[in-house]
């Protein structure tokens, strides 16, 4: 959702819009698949917005700049974070200190599990006198198992017990201490579910792969067993949403769940994408364009139990999906369109 797209939502419901100052730079921690789409939807709303960011290999730094895509208007940065663990160099630590605005996509790792940017430059992001907006993208992993039912960020228990989540729920505090009430940046830690869009999900496995998860009885047994996703593109419209309206500001950062209306079972989800192949009669296609695909079940990470609420989001924001469940997501997905809002 555009700034003014958003600016017209609030007149409708009559609600005093209040817009914070436009992004002048941005900083994307990981032009991964997040992260690249991200920077070309800020491209696409502020075009005079800087992108920098970073990645995590010289091969993947020299492929972008290989062939820059439209919204690179800045440094691609190399981020060690697996030799030296040394962090960005000295024009990266510039590019970070000046940035308006910063998302940062990449999981706690290394050294004890803690944020990378947080914990190799920190102190850059504390006495930086530019930054006025951080999104952090997080997991509904936090949550831990809650046996299918709905939780939110205020009123459900932090339940996680793996090692990956746990290191979730100490960025998403440690983020959150940059925001001061009307000191510092906004910050939002966003939980997003299952990310799904582009070359990635369901839709883009054979359909005879798909018919044997379709098939499969491992979730017959017992209750219902939710999983909570988000459209990428629906990632890039939240963010965008965020820095183009400002929150009443809670000291500490604002936990966000973004995932879509409607928790699914991934059966159904399996099911729904093998409906969309067959019906759009790309059955053979599909399987010769995919034979590299895994022949048997994906291992899935066990997440828990949950079907989370995404209301604060829209509440605070006046966020709108593009696909509020995963049938309109397939369904774009399957017609071809760049999403990129």
């Amino acid at each position: 959702m555009g700034a003014l797209h958003l600016f017209s939502a609030l007149l409708a419901t009559g609600r005093k819009p209040t817009t914070p100052p436009s992004p002048t730079s941005l900083f994307v921690g990981g032009l991964g698949y997040c992260g690249a789409r991200i920077a070309a939807s800020f491209h696409n709303a502020y075009p005079d917005c800087k992108i920098s960011g970073t990645v995590r290999s010289s091969e993947r730094r020299d492929a972008l700049l290989f062939n820059p895509p439209s919204w690179l208007t800045g440094a691609v940065h190399l981020f060690d974070l697996d030799v030296e663990y040394a962090g960005l160099d000295y024009s990266g630590v510039a590019d970070l200190m000046g940035s308006s605005h910063i998302v940062q996509t990449v999981a706690p790792i290394a050294d004890f599990d803690r944020d990378p940017l947080l914990a190799l430059h920190g102190n850059v992001l504390q006495s930086s006198s530019n930054l006025q907006y951080v999104g952090y993208l997080s997991s509904t992993g936090v949550y831990g198992d809650h046996g299918g039912d709905w939780v939110t960020e205020e009123g459900s228990e932090l339940r996680c017990k793996d090692a990956k989540s746990r290191a979730r729920v100490v960025a998403e505090k440690e983020w959150g201490k940059l925001e001061i009430n009307s000191e510092g940046p906004r910050v939002d830690c966003f939980r997003c579910g299952g990310i799904y869009g582009p070359g990635r999900g369901p839709l883009f496995s054979p359909v005879s792969f798909l018919a044997a998860e379709a098939g499969s009885t491992d979730e017959d047994v017992g209750p219902p067993k939710y999983v909570n996703r988000i459209l990428v593109d629906d990632i890039c419209g939240a963010l965008l949403a965020a820095a183009s309206c400002e929150r009443h500001r809670r000291a500490g950062g604002t936990a966000y769940n973004l995932v879509d209306n409607d928790p699914a079972p991934r059966k159904d989800v399996v099911c729904e994408a093998r409906r969309l192949l067959l019906a759009a009669e790309r059955r053979e296609d599909r399987a010769d364009e995919k034979s590299a695909a895994p022949k048997r079940r994906r291992a899935i990470r066990a997440t828990g139990n949950k079907r989370c609420s995404n209301s604060r989001l829209k509440d605070d924001y006046l966020w709108a999906p593009v696909a509020p469940t995963y049938k309109e997501g397939l369904a774009l997905l399957l017609e071809g369109s760049d999403l990129l809002l």
